[in-house]
This record gives structure tokens, C-alpha cells and sequence, in this order.
């Protein structure tokens, strides 16, 4: 089911076409006019924190089952990469399925280090990007999700 690939120095494992499907009911959902990603808490004497809605809470759920968030991926060593895709979203139209699982996994990790990365990934329209370009892959090639 899987099959080991090294991409940008890191080995992954490629992703199936059921490993997308999991994800792109979210996408509508995340497109709606008015969609909010959660709420930052702000409470004196503590640490500013934000609280995903059910449905990002769920997302997450379904990255982990379906190995979007990986250990496989050193994303520390990555972020710069990442931090490309984000400054330059056209470059997202061009990116392969490793890759936004590499995109996920940096980004999932690095809200653990970083409160409101993940929010922020939301807000300025990358995850939606990643999904599309999900979507686009898996009509474009239906039988397999592979380059």
C-alpha cells in the first residue's frame, strides 16, 4: 500500500488516492463565505492559546489517521522550504503529493511550537491552496495519487 520515496532529502511514503479522498470533504467546508478557524483565548497570567472549531479539530484527526502528519518528515530541516510554498502560493499549483504531505507535516508541527501557525495557514488561504491542489491531482489522475 505503501511505497517508500525520498523527496527533498526526506524519505516518505507515497500517498494513496483513498489517503486524498479522506481530506477533500473538507474542502467545501473550509471555502464557505464566513468559515472560522477557531478563537484565541487571551485570560491574564496565561499564555495566549487557540482553540480550533470541530471542524479543524477533525481535519487534524484525519491528517494523522492518513499519514499526512509524518515522524518521516525532519521538519525543522524543511520549514524553509515550506516558508517558499507560503510566500509563493502559484508555486502550490505545481506541487506534488509528497509534497503537501510535507506542507501538513510542517505545518501541523510547527503550530505545537508556534501557537497560531496552523490558524494563520488557514487564514491566509494555504490549506485551502493544498487541498485544491489535492483535488486537482486526484482528478487529473484518479487510478493514483503518484507523481
Amino acid at each position: 500500500m505503501y511505497q517508500e520515496t525520498s523527496v527533498g532529502g526526506a524519505h516518505v511514503s507515497a500517498v494513496t488516492g483513498e489517503q486524498i479522498d479522506a481530506l477533500l470533504p473538507f474542502l467545501e467546508q473550509f471555502e464557505e463565505a464566513g468559515f472560522s478557524v477557531g478563537t484565541w483565548h487571551n485570560e491574564p497570567g496565561v499564555m495566549p492559546w487557540f482553540n480550533f472549531n470541530e471542524a479543524v479539530l477533525e481535519f487534524l484527526e484525519i491528517l494523522y489517521a492518513n499519514d499526512w502528519v509524518t515522524p518521516k518528515v525532519d521538519w525543522g530541516e524543511w520549514q524553509h522550504v515550506a516558508a517558499e510554498y507560503v510566500d509563493s502560493p502559484e508555486k502550490i499549483q505545481s506541487a506534488d503529493v509528497e509534497t503537501v504531505q510535507k506542507l501538513f507535516t510542517t505545518h501541523v508541527r510547527k503550530d505545537r511550537f508556534w501557537e497560531g501557525h496552523l490558524a494563520s495557514m488557514f487564514e491566509n488561504g494555504h490549506i485551502v491552496a493544498l487541498l485544491r491542489r489535492l483535488k486537482e491531482i486526484r482528478e487529473t489522475t484518479p487510478d493514483t495519487a503518484e507523481r
